[in-house]
């Protein structure tokens, strides 16, 4: 059916302005294949860094092949993240379900216990 402003054979100068509003937020939007090339580009750089190396973006630090220690504030909490990641189809890093979120009191306590946990791991 059409609008009412098609039907009389003007438009508004309101309704052209709004159009033309419309149009220039479409054109400033990327589109999905920049977008995927945008995610591509940003999970690339995260896997080419050497272990226990930081990526500044992403605040990430690797410790194995697809596994990575993140911090991160969730719900005004500290979190440190110590996850496996996988590839998804696009090619972009997303977290796994294997990992732990350690609040910061949890970190903590694990960074004091570390000496006791190599000493266990020497004496397998």
């Amino acid at each position: 059916m059409p609008k009412a402003e098609e039907l009389m054979g003007t438009s508004s100068p309101e309704s052209s302005l709004e159009e033309e509003a419309r149009k220039k937020r479409k054109k400033e939007m990327p589109s999905k294949s920049e977008k995927r090339l945008k995610m591509e580009a940003k999970s690339s750089k995260v896997t080419e860094e050497p272990m226990g190396q930081s990526t500044e973006e992403e605040g990430m630090f690797q410790v194995g092949k697809m596994r990575y220690v993140r911090v991160s504030c969730f719900k005004g909490k500290v979190l440190v993240d110590i996850r496996e990641f996988y590839t998804d189809k696009e090619g972009s890093l997303k977290p796994g379900r294997k990992g732990i979120a350690l609040s910061a009191e949890q970190w903590n306590q694990l960074k004091e216990i570390i000496p006791e946990i190599d000493a266990a791991v020497k004496n397998l």
